[in-house]
């Protein structure tokens, strides 16, 4: 009787453990769920204020509303950071990734179309390169307001269209209606493939072969602000897995929860705070930084998937 009563408060705490994970999981999911539809619909009234900023520049050209017209660029490419690389929804097709920031872009591609632009204006560019990166061209090289003004209407205008079409894939509905395993799958994987990319990032900024610091194939060198911008996204994903991920992997894996929270600490603080292009930068700084965000992604690659027991697909965006 005793052996019996024992078997079955075991096999109940067993259920109980169980049920509570399972609310832990369904709690992360509608988290994802909920902060993945508002990075969008952020991003989608982000682009709409620079494109109409955009358009008050261009009505009177001058220094002032320049400035005023990179800060809005600034603030709509933080506003980008957030589904940059995740592969979620629309944005598991590449080319509309290129068209949100076409990198990495080793050859300048996205210069040398907006250079063959504005030497035959009735060219334009197409949707795939109007993206933030052609934009940072016409906003930050040294041009007139009447070169900048000849495409950028119609520049944001293709823009705006390919915010609109990722923020319509990304509503709360569409989120919900994706089976639960594929969100799992797709959730999980969205943070493997920002600290993949975040690595991409830091690792084009310097050569490690000849030993010297590359600031021309950073994200955004035209801005000098690739490092801030790096800082930036690693910064939203330590929040947004605090907030969604880290309770529910906690409750499965409280040792691995805290390691990879103590991850997150460890490379903000050594993320270089100077650009690459700073004439005092450190080359040194930008390698041991690397080791952090080597570490990060291992967690999210490999330990991450397997005590949740979550398969993670790859795709195009996962790079070379």
């Amino acid at each position: 009787m005793k052996k019996t009563l024992m078997i079955g408060l075991a096999a109940a705490g067993w259920w109980l453990s169980a049920s509570a994970t399972a609310n832990q999981q369904d709690s992360w999911l509608s988290g994802e769920r909920q902060y993945i539809a508002a990075a969008a619909s952020q991003l989608h009234l982000n682009a709409q204020a620079y494109q109409q900023q955009l358009g008050d520049y261009c009505l009177k050209a001058e220094p002032l509303g320049l400035a005023q017209s990179q800060q809005a660029w600034q603030q709509n490419y933080q506003a980008y950071l957030p589904l940059q690389a995740t592969a979620l929804g629309p944005l598991v097709d590449l080319k509309l990734n290129w068209a949100l920031s076409y990198w990495p872009d080793k050859k300048d591609t996205a210069g040398r179309k907006v250079k063959a632009a504005l030497a035959n204006q009735a060219k334009a560019l197409s949707r795939t390169h109007s993206n933030l990166r052609s934009q940072a061209y016409l906003l930050f090289e040294t041009l007139s307001g009447e070169q900048r003004c000849a495409l950028l209407p119609q520049i944001l205008e293709f823009y705006l269209a390919t915010v609109e079409q990722v923020q319509q894939g990304l509503t709360l509905p569409a989120l919900e209606q994706l089976e639960h395993a594929q969100q799992l799958s797709d959730f999980l994987n969205s943070y493997r493939l920002q600290a993949s990319q975040m690595l991409r990032k830091l690792r084009a900024m310097y050569s490690a072969k000849h030993q010297r610091l590359r600031p021309y194939q950073g994200e955004a060198w035209r801005a000098d602000l690739s490092m801030a911008l790096l800082r930036q996204q690693l910064s939203l994903l330590q929040a947004r897995y605090q907030a969604n991920l880290q309770p529910y992997l906690a409750s499965v894996d409280g040792k691995l929860a805290e390691a990879l929270a103590a991850q997150f600490v460890v490379a903000s603080q050594q993320l270089p705070q100077q650009e690459p292009s700073a004439a005092d930068a450190n080359l040194a700084a930008w390698q041991e930084a690397e080791q952090a965000l080597v570490e990060l992604e291992a967690l999210f690659v490999h330990q991450v998937p397997q005590a949740l027991n979550i398969e993670l697909g790859f795709n195009n965006n996962d790079g070379d």
